[in-house]
C-alpha cells in the first residue's frame, strides 16, 4: 500500500512538473511571462502532503486501534448533531 501511495503522489508530482512546462511553452508563444513561482509553491505543498500521508499511513499501520476510535468518535459527534436538528 505505501508503494501505491508513493507512486499516486509521483505521478501527481511528475503531471504537475511536465504541465507546468507545457503550459510556459505556450505562454512563451504569446510572449507572457510564466508564473513560475506559482507552480513552486504548488509543488513544495504536493511534496508535504505526500510526506504527511506517508507517516500518517505508517502510524495508522502500527497502530491499528486508531482507525476504529477515530469512527466511534466521528459516529457520536455526528448522531448529536442529527439529534440537535
Amino acid at each position: 500500500m505505501s508503494a501505491l501511495i508513493n507512486l499516486i503522489f509521483f505521478l501527481i508530482v511528475a503531471i504537475t512538473l511536465g504541465g507546468s512546462i507545457w503550459l510556459s511553452r505556450k505562454f512563451k508563444e504569446r510572449y507572457a511571462e510564466f508564473p513560475w513561482w506559482k507552480t513552486g509553491v504548488l509543488l513544495v505543498i504536493e511534496i508535504v502532503a505526500w510526506f504527511v500521508c506517508i507517516r500518517l499511513w505508517d502510524m495508522v499501520r502500527h497502530n491499528w486501534w486508531l482507525v476504529p476510535a477515530v469512527v466511534v468518535i466521528v459516529l457520536v459527534i455526528l448522531m448529536k448533531r442529527k439529534k440537535r436538528a
